[in-house]
């Protein structure tokens, strides 16, 4: 069997692990607000129509923020739309998606719902077909105490105090073609300074997020140009500038021009590579215009929409996978996530606490259907890909720590020799315990993992591992156990990984 050593060492620290990089995004998509979370006619639901089946899975994952209206909604959206009694709001059709939108789930319920679920509120602005005067009369509204018109509306719709949202994103994924109101680089530049001038001057206390790059792929010939170009306009009145990515390995997708299958199962070492390239090339942009400016500001990066579009298709040479359900007709917004997804979320959120000195916020895009499934008319189910997410958000509370790993490699099918074993390690000072996160993106080798951990007395005291010899299985609602984690029994030799297999070690000090 094959060996990773991975070196740890207390004075050696990336950076305190920030909250919101267990964030979740979530968007006005097919069912996903009108049937999962907002639903009166639901049994479970409560006094203000929201599924308490659906809070209940949401409180399991949110440490941090959830980013809300969009996404694509929001640059056709108009936050004055949803407030008010619900039966004077205007229904509009909503040209992202070509729907209806009836304007029941606004800024407000939101908000409520947000609290519900114990996250922090994280609000998009519209700069597609909205104005920079239009955002800042939503912080108005939102966190300004009252005497004005627009307060004062707020106090009269029956909220006496303010909400006090202090995260903002200005607009979203404004270099797509697809998006209402696209801008050049300049352009949204000039209209994030603006907005951004006007929102601080209603509430200074506010942070916001400019739209970076929605993707570094060669379907986005502006990466990394416009993240320059957008900072230069914008540099001093913004905090964090976002990047958005999917990643597909799905081969039935593979000439898609949203989500272009860049990846096979073959290349699975690489995604969390290629990741931790963009978020170093943002990280690039943004320290080449601080120096420009002379600024003594540093940008942190908000990867605010990140997924992960797998496949029940797939099928490697010379591996037994058989067993698979593949999505019933209508199913679309119920993807079936298996352990291959899983251990990418895994690889992924490595990647973040690894990154943890620059990227501040990460939102897991859509959970409802990314990390649950949810029948609009029926129950819940946790997915495969909910237990890396819950358990890194669970046991990443400190310091994250720079790791030294010497993985073995494979050879990838389009990116030659890759090493296939990724880790991060998280102290925590006041438990006294040390988390190592690790994942083996093999689909055929297990491999051994020796921790050298430069702390007195450090001692493996828990494994808990996700894996299953099938990694095509999936949950479901006539199985929703089907794919768990377990708990490894620990012994004085060093952790296995098996292949495709997602692995918490906790180490006490």
């Amino acid at each position: 069997m094959k060996k990773a050593t991975l070196t740890i060492d207390k004075a050696f620290t990336v950076s305190k692990v920030d909250d919101r990089i267990f964030s979740t995004f979530i968007e006005s998509l097919g069912p996903t607000v009108y049937g999962c979370i907002y639903n009166p006619e639901h049994p479970t639901a409560n006094e203000a129509g929201f599924r308490e089946d659906v809070i209940e899975m949401m409180k399991g994952i949110n440490r941090g923020a959830v980013r809300y209206p969009g996404g694509n909604f929001v640059s056709g959206y108009h936050w004055m739309d949803g407030i008010g009694p619900r039966e004077n709001r205007p229904v509009r059709t909503e040209r992202a998606w070509n729907r209806i939108e009836p304007n029941i789930m606004g800024i407000e319920e939101y908000t409520d719902w947000v609290t519900r679920v114990g996250a922090q509120p994280m609000l998009a602005v519209n700069l597609g077909t909205g104005t920079p005067e239009e955002a800042a009369n939503e912080v108005e509204y939102m966190n300004f105490e009252g005497g004005t018109t627009i307060s004062d509306l707020r106090k009269k719709n029956g909220h006496e105090k303010p909400y006090n949202i202090k995260l903002w994103c200005l607009g979203n994924e404004m270099d797509g073609t697809w998006q209402l109101g696209e801008k050049t680089a300049y352009e949204y530049g000039r209209i994030a300074y603006e907005a951004a001038k006007q929102m601080r001057a209603v509430d200074p206390s506010i942070e916001l997020v400019a739209c970076g790059s929605c993707a570094n792929d060669k379907t986005h010939p502006t990466f990394p140009d416009w993240d320059r170009e957008v900072l230069e306009q914008c540099y001093d009145k913004v905090d964090y500038l976002s990047i958005h990515r999917y990643y597909n390995y799905d081969p039935q997708l593979v000439k898609d021009t949203v989500f272009p299958a860049q990846f096979t199962v073959e290349d699975l070492p690489m995604i969390p590579e290629d990741m931790a390239s963009f978020i170093d090339a943002i990280s690039a942009a943004a320290d080449f215009v601080k120096a420009r400016k002379y600024s003594n500001k540093t940008i942190y990066i908000s990867v605010d929409e990140w997924g992960v579009m797998g496949s029940e298709l797939v099928q490697p040479k010379g591996l037994e996978w058989t067993e698979r359900t593949l999505p019933k007709k209508g199913e679309r917004m119920m993807f079936h996530s298996n352990l291959i997804d899983a251990a990418l979320f895994g690889a992924l959120l490595i990647t973040f606490l690894n990154k943890s000195d620059r990227v501040k916020i990460a939102c897991q895009s859509v959970p409802i259907g990314g990390m649950f499934a949810v029948d609009p008319n029926g129950g819940c189910y946790k997915q495969a890909t909910y237990f890396p997410f819950q358990q890194a958000a669970a046991y990443s509370k400190g310091t994250a720590l720079r790791v030294a790993l010497d993985s073995p490699t494979l050879q990838t099918e389009n990116y030659g020799e890759k090493p296939f074993v990724k880790a991060a390690a998280v102290y925590n000072e006041e438990a006294e315990t040390i988390t190592v996160f690790a994942v083996n993106l093999s689909l055929r080798e297990s491999v051994e993992l020796e921790s050298k951990i430069a702390f007195e007395n450090a001692t493996l005291t828990r494994h808990i591992q996700l894996y299953d010899s099938q990694p095509l299985a999936v949950n479901s609602f006539e199985n929703p156990n089907r794919v768990v984690p377990k708990e490894v029994r620990v012994t004085t030799g060093n952790p296995v990984l098996p292949p495709l297999s997602w692995n918490v070690l906790q180490y006490k000090l």
